[in-house]
């Protein structure tokens, strides 16, 4: 015996390794292939995220400031000093210069913002909170922000562009006040290009990562990269890229710059239709790859010698256990008889074989009368053994040719094969009588009881074995509607 085992460990060693190897090198095929698709994703997550709080954080900027523009819309003194004012001459001079003056420093404090101003459609001035202007050459109809403002009944953003009568690059949320639908003049708040530029370089994509925005124009309003030939070939390289991911709906491409290569995503805006250019080098992407990769080769190599050990020894065991296994798979554990399962699946194949040789086949349900009585009186423990002795009695009465089996609680079920009705119909009332003449010997005393038993033949137009089962099911509760302890056939 010691022999045989051992020739069969060796046999089982050798199997297993050769498993374990194959579906190691298998796995760590499509682990690969999976890792780099998931690495990808979990880069383009990484990616749509940082350019939602851009997103998110250009669109607080605008929504912040164009709640500021139409507070400051709704005043009063603003339509009439620009109603009044008719020429450049009399900027100062109105009475409510001074006013709206004070009104926009004490603004511009409270909100934290780079300046505030109004401009004068018909008379062409520009008001500056901030400074005064020198205004020789103002011209209202070329200023970036007249269109836009024109062109909306709401305020808008601009495109950063060079503050008048300064140096500072700045972005207005502007709006037109209008007087009777007619454009008297424009209201606007300027933040600082500093402040959108902060944005962009906080939000990078990765170490090497790079990031810009364009306009709905493909312009683009802040750029990572300097201003220089090179770097303005690359720019509009990457504008055609931007172009074959709008219209071909793609997750991302490659672009090469200064010989490294990166995977170029775009996303658009809720502000003015803007985009958001974020590229991550590919190298930074193999470095994660590998480090993930590495990583699951441990953790594999580790679980896969294990998992070795562990087939290797339940492979050994596996015959010493098998029978037992068997057995207690079949075997109802208070009673000592076939299962469910089991009896069903033996119920089943007699079926299927009585159907096509044309064979007796009575099927009976036996169910304990008033044994919840039992379990409540006397405790589920003296259930169990009454549910024990019921079944030795059953099993002895019916004879070995019968199957017999516990369908569950106090219910019981027995195949009589090859015998007609009137023979199992005796067969049924004896086993009854059986029962009600038994006495179960407890630690709480002798229990008797009775049994209500439905049983049924096989018809011609059975077709599976659940249709006569039902039947036999249903003259089991006759026989306890009509006063228990009694063989109802049907």
């Amino acid at each position: 015996m010691k022999g045989k085992i051992e020739k069969y460990a060796i046999k089982i060693i050798i199997k297993s390794i050769i498993i374990v190897l194959g579906v190691f090198s298998i796995s760590l095929f499509i682990a690969h292939r999976s890792i780099n698709k998931k690495i990808y994703n979990n880069f383009a997550k990484q990616i749509y995220l940082k350019s939602q709080i851009v997103n998110k954080e250009i669109t607080n900027i605008y929504e912040n400031n164009m709640k500021l523009v139409d507070a400051i819309s709704e005043n009063k003194d603003i339509k009439i000093y620009l109603k009044e004012v008719k020429n450049r001459q009399d900027i100062k001079t109105n009475d409510l210069y001074s006013k709206l003056s004070n009104n926009f420093e004490y603004t511009i404090q409270s909100n934290n913002i780079h300046s505030i101003w109004i401009a004068n459609e018909q008379a062409n001035f520009i008001i500056n909170a901030n400074h005064d202007i020198d205004m020789t050459d103002y011209d209202i109809y070329k200023r970036p922000w007249r269109q836009l403002a024109v062109d909306s009944q709401t305020a808008v953003l601009t495109s950063p562009y060079i503050e008048y009568g300064t140096t500072q690059k700045v972005i207005s949320i502007v709006k037109a006040i209008r007087d009777n639908n007619k454009i008297i003049g424009y209201i606007g708040v300027n933040i600082t290009y500093n402040n959108l530029e902060n944005i962009m370089k906080k939000n990078n994509a990765g170490k090497d990562g790079m990031n810009f925005l364009v306009d709905n124009q493909n312009k683009y309003i802040y750029s990572h990269l300097a201003n220089d030939n090179d770097d303005d070939i690359f720019r509009n390289l990457l504008l055609n890229r931007i172009g074959l991911l709008k219209d071909n709906s793609k997750s991302h491409t490659k672009i090469k710059h200064n010989e490294k290569f990166y995977n170029v995503y775009y996303n658009k805006l809720n502000v003015n239709n803007w985009g958001n250019i974020q590229l991550i080098n590919e190298e930074e992407i193999k470095k994660e790859q590998n480090s993930f990769f590495l990583v699951i080769l441990v953790i594999f190599s580790v679980t896969s010698i294990l998992l070795l050990v562990i087939i290797i020894y339940e492979r050994i065991t596996y015959k010493l256990r098998e029978n037992v296994l068997k057995e207690q798979a079949r075997i109802d554990i208070v009673t000592g008889t076939n299962n469910r399962s089991y009896f069903m699946e033996q119920a089943m194949d007699e079926f299927s074989l009585a159907k096509r040789q044309n064979r007796k086949f009575n099927v009976l349900i036996i169910d304990i009368d008033y044994f919840k009585s039992i379990n409540d009186n006397y405790g589920h423990h003296i259930g169990d053994i009454v549910l024990e002795n019921m079944a030795k009695v059953s099993v002895q009465s019916l004879g070995e040719n019968a199957i017999f089996g516990r369908l569950g609680g106090e219910e019981f079920a027995a195949i009589i094969l090859d015998v007609d009705e009137e023979e199992a119909l005796l067969s049924c009332n004896k086993l009854r009588e059986a029962i009600s003449g038994m006495y179960v010997i407890t630690e709480k005393g002798n229990i008797s009881i009775n049994v209500s038993i439905g049983l049924t033949s096989l018809k011609k137009n059975d077709m599976q074995f659940h249709d006569i089962l039902k039947r036999a099911d249903e003259a089991m509760y006759e026989a306890k509607n009509n006063g228990r302890n009694k063989v109802k056939l049907k």
